[in-house]
Order: C-alpha cells, then sequence, then structure tokens
C-alpha cells in the first residue's frame, strides 16, 4: 500500500457510499484502472463481454464491497515476503498505475527465487489484455520449478 493506491481505494469507496451497484462501480469506477483505452477501443466486445461476466455474479452489497476495500487498506505483508520459499513469478502490466515497479522491486527483492515479467502496454489486468501471452508465461514459469 502507498498513498496513491491508497487514495484510489478511498476513491472507490465513496463511489460505493454513494449508491448504485457493486457491479456498476466495478465497471465503471475499477475497469478504467485495470484496462487500457486501447483495449477500450480495439475489443469493445471483449470489455462488453466482461462486463457481462460481472453483472451475471452474485450481487456483492455495498457494505461487503466497503468491508473489502478496508481490508485492502489494512493490508501489509511487506515484513512478511522474506518467509516465502516457493518460487514466485511477480507480474504487472507495464502502464498498470496502482502496482507497477513501486512494489514489484521491493517483492522481487525480499523474496528468495522470484521473477518479475513485465506484460508491455497492458495495465493492472494483464491476465484479460493478453491472455495467451499471460497463460503461456504463467505455465512456463510453472513448468520449470515443477518437481
Amino acid at each position: 500500500m502507498d498513498a496513491f493506491v491508497e487514495s484510489v481505494v478511498k476513491g472507490w469507496e465513496v463511489m460505493a457510499r454513494a449508491g448504485g451497484s457493486v457491479a456498476d462501480l466495478v465497471i465503471l469506477g475499477i475497469f478504467p484502472w485495470c484496462f487500457t483505452p486501447e483495449l477500450y477501443a480495439a475489443a469493445p466486445d471483449y470489455v462488453k463481454g466482461l462486463t457481462e461476466f460481472v453483472r451475471s455474479r452474485p450481487t456483492q452489497p455495498p457494505e461487503a464491497f466497503l468491508q473489502q476495500s478496508n481490508a485492502v487498506l489494512a493490508h501489509d505483508v511487506e515484513s512478511q515476503l522474506e518467509r516465502i520459499t516457493a518460487p514466485t513469478l511477480i507480474t504487472f502490466g507495464q502502464r498498470d498505475q496502482l502496482t507497477s515497479t513501486r512494489f514489484s522491486d521491493r517483492m522481487k527483492n525480499r523474496i528468495r527465487d522470484s521473477e518479475v515479467w513485465v506484460f508491455e502496454g497492458c495495465a493492472h489486468a494483464a491476465m484479460y489484455e493478453r491472455v495467451e501471452e499471460f497463460n503461456q508465461r504463467t505455465l512456463a514459469f510453472l513448468r520449470r520449478h515443477a518437481e
């Protein structure tokens, strides 16, 4: 957590308190942090499918969203990173404003046997922007570390 992410999450909390559905909050308030403008322009049907998926899920009450976001704000495991012993793949999108190198470098330096992969041209949700590349990179990492 840093001041920037805290500000973003608190903004989501303001939206949740303002009324409307949590699905609308996710689609209109969180998706723009997760996907690049280029994805919206190049693959509108794909974004529409993600939107329909969010709307198809069971309804989350705003109070539950607020509890979840408060947990995000309070969550700090940085002091525990050295305890991770499993091989770890740290991924983020090159254009991810939420996490990016502000966190990945510290994680890489503290987690033994970790690797960092940056998805070029992606925002926070590279697994949705570059599905095939994300799956290939993740499977390759898992295969290298299978015992």
